[in-house]
């Protein structure tokens, strides 16, 4: 009876995994047959829309509302400096707050997010007062401002039309490198009724031409040097740093600014991660005040596209896979937007193309690059695209541009391709 036994199961056995080796076959005679990811493909998940008088039309625009209507979190990964993406959010403004967005985040410090707000009051002034403060504190280069991402006229405008509907302002980020000495200029003024003042404002005076000799020797040399941390050696620095170190006013102030300038120092020794964990930490901290209020509080936030990516980059899980799991627990839904620039006016009056001249990033994502146009916004929809590989309907190339598709693919929802660009308009004098 036991070699009987023994001769079934070993039949058995044997047609088991000729039975599996034959659904192998077929899965790869079934994988050889799917089509892979063209530019004809994605140009069935791509829609236009173009922004007239400051309203945005077309195919896109409906693209748009679903996004904001069905979304607790809308991220916009941006291209720094770009004025077509500040006119977008100027007009994205109005269909956020009638969609129920009643906070924006933004990447710059905390306080340098309540001096926005001052700056931008009343609104009727933003565009005003905008251009004294960043001239006041501004230095020869183009990125030394003392607040970044807001010195454009274009900036000032989508500023004015956030405070114009009553959207709160978060910053998420460390202060800005060339900030310093408009945090001197500030403190100042949180002690203008003291007894000491005018001894606090010699201090803060001698403090200031400290801080600018090390900025100047700093740009001035050859060699590398740690700014911050030569600031802060600083007695007369620290003598009037300490003045404000108790003030309930002005010590987390301080308290910001030297985590501002230790992520600084420490760039080469993976501060990076630092910098992520404030920027999620202090996201988190606005959100846990105001859900005591909303239900679900609604948030827009604009940032760099490497922080609007729900998965690793740059070795960190950045504020896109944050508010990801957060929409996850909510039960709700988070929907990362991506953006490129196609062709763009340089500062010397050039177009560029960036396929062509960045040919190293881009031509890996050619078959999306290609259906940007010069004279319309372009939005292609990665979740639709994720969906139908997850399907079997189409896959993946098998080449090395595999990696660059998939990481875009897996790390945002929607694609967009601005229109001619150029930088923002200086607001400045």
């Amino acid at each position: 009876m036991k070699p009987v036994i023994i001769f079934i199961t070993l039949f058995l056995l044997f047609s088991c995994k000729e039975k599996q080796s034959e659904h192998v076959v077929s899965q790869t005679q079934n994988v050889d047959k799917i089509p892979v990811i063209d530019s004809a493909y994605v140009a069935t998940k791509t829609a236009y829309f173009k922004i007239k008088d400051g309203v945005i039309v077309g195919d896109g625009r409906t693209v748009l509302d679903t996004i904001i209507s069905t979304s607790q979190f809308v991220m916009f990964g941006e291209r720094h400096g770009s004025k077509n993406t500040s006119q977008l959010i100027t007009a994205l403004i109005p269909m956020l707050h009638t969609g129920g967005f009643n906070h924006t985040a933004f990447e710059v410090g905390p306080y340098s997010a309540k001096k926005l707000v001052t700056l931008s009051t009343p609104p009727s002034e933003t565009v005003n007062n905008l251009r004294k403060f960043t001239s006041q504190y501004a230095g020869k280069e183009d990125n030394q401002v003392p607040i970044p991402f807001f010195d454009g006229l274009e900036d000032a405008y989508f500023l004015q039309s956030i405070r114009e509907h009553d959207m709160g302002i978060w910053g998420l980020d460390q202060e800005y490198y060339s900030s310093t000495l408009y945090f001197m200029d500030e403190l100042l003024s949180f002690v203008k009724n003291d007894a000491d003042y005018t001894i606090i404002k010699s201090e803060k005076e001698q403090a200031s031409k400290i801080i600018a000799s090390w900025y100047e020797k700093e740009e001035n040399s050859d060699t590398d040097i740690d700014l911050f941390t030569e600031i802060q050696k600083e007695p007369k620095v620290q003598q009037y740093l300490n003045r404000f170190r108790k003030n309930e006013a002005t010590k987390k102030i301080i308290e910001d600014l030297e985590i501002s300038w230790d992520i600084y120092s420490r760039w080469r020794k993976d501060s990076h991660a630092d910098r992520i964990s404030y920027m999620r930490n202090n996201f988190l901290k606005h959100y846990q005040q105001v859900v005591k209020m909303e239900s679900n509080p609604k948030v827009f936030l604009k940032f760099g596209g490497l922080h609007a990516s729900k998965i690793l980059t740059n070795n960190c899980y950045d504020l896109g896979n944050l508010i990801t799991e957060l929409a996850h627990q909510n039960n709700s839904k988070a929907t990362i937007i991506n953006s490129w620039n196609y062709h763009f006016i340089d500062e010397t009056g050039t177009e560029v193309n960036y396929l062509k001249k960045y040919a190293w990033y881009y031509k890996r994502l050619r078959d999306l690059m290609v259906l940007g146009k010069r004279d319309e916004w372009t939005i292609i929809d990665l979740t639709a695209i994720r969906d139908d590989i997850q399907n079997g309907r189409v896959t993946l190339p098998k080449n090395g541009d595999y990696h660059r598709i998939k990481s875009l693919i897996d790390g945002y929802d929607y694609q967009l391709i601005l229109p001619l660009d150029t930088a923002v308009t200086p607001n400045k004098n």
